[in-house]
């Protein structure tokens, strides 16, 4: 039999929550604001520096030129092992390197039979550059770059935010020329951005090849969701105190 302390404590838990979930109502309906909004840049503290580098992949169509030796230049495709095959040379390692690293890698082994060779590898059919959105969205997916330009655009494309997104803390994370993570987000300066305001601002935010627009859930949602989780995981015991009291 549970006493009467376990069911106050449990009403002083529950008017605990009261404010919070006030605050959040409140924060919803808050008057919208004609402010400029900007965008905030956080570098990220990144162990690694990433390089703007295209590597090379099975599939890729390669031209592999040789200045003045056209006899020996060849047009080949990465099998699936990684490698390529051409004459002198024969088999090379070419997946998992960037075209500058093969051509050099090439210039050496071409130099064992020819006099100062001279390579040039191009790759003839590189992917679309792609951007990804993730989170709460209608359907997190990849898009063409060419097809999204801005943050809004790709957004659009992607079902847009859903209603337990926070569409005011959409971050973008991108490699800045540095090589290192950096994550942009609209800076509000503390007040409560109407949705014109906030799609203004992700409408100025453009867009580079491989950069992730991550749209995190509200503190609104989250809050529901732990109250949702409180009443499922208390549901049993709920249950067995009604199951008790009827068969008194």
């Amino acid at each position: 039999m549970v006493s009467g302390r376990w069911f106050d404590s449990m009403g002083a838990m529950l008017r605990g929550l009261l404010p919070a979930v006030a605050l959040t109502l409140a924060a919803c309906a808050s008057p919208s604001t004609s402010t400029a909004l900007k965008v905030k840049v956080e570098v990220l503290d990144a162990l690694n520096r990433y390089e703007h580098a295209y590597v090379l992949q099975p599939g890729d169509q390669l031209e592999v030129f040789l200045y003045r030796q056209p006899e020996f230049s060849r047009k080949t495709i990465i099998r699936p092992d990684g490698a390529i095959s051409l004459p002198l040379v024969n088999e090379v390692k070419a997946s998992g390197r960037t075209p500058a690293d093969l051509a050099q890698e090439l210039t050496k082994l071409f130099a064992e039979r020819l006099v100062k060779p001279e390579v040039t590898v191009m790759v003839e059919n590189p992917p679309e550059p792609m951007v990804y959105v993730v989170g709460q969205v209608g359907q997190p997916r990849a898009l063409p770059l060419r097809q999204a330009r801005t943050v809004v655009q790709a957004l659009a494309q992607a079902g847009d935010a859903t209603q337990k997104a926070s569409a005011e803390n959409v971050q973008l994370i991108r490699i800045n020329k540095d090589g290192f993570l950096e994550s942009r987000s609209i800076e509000t300066n503390g007040l409560a951005p109407s949705q014109p305001d906030v799609y203004l601002a992700l409408s100025n935010m453009t867009l580079q090849t491989n950069d992730v627009i991550l749209v995190p859930e509200s503190g609104r949602s989250q809050l529901l969701r732990t109250l949702s989780d409180v009443n499922t995981a208390l549901s049993p015991l709920f249950n067995l105190l009604i199951v008790r009291a009827v068969t008194k």
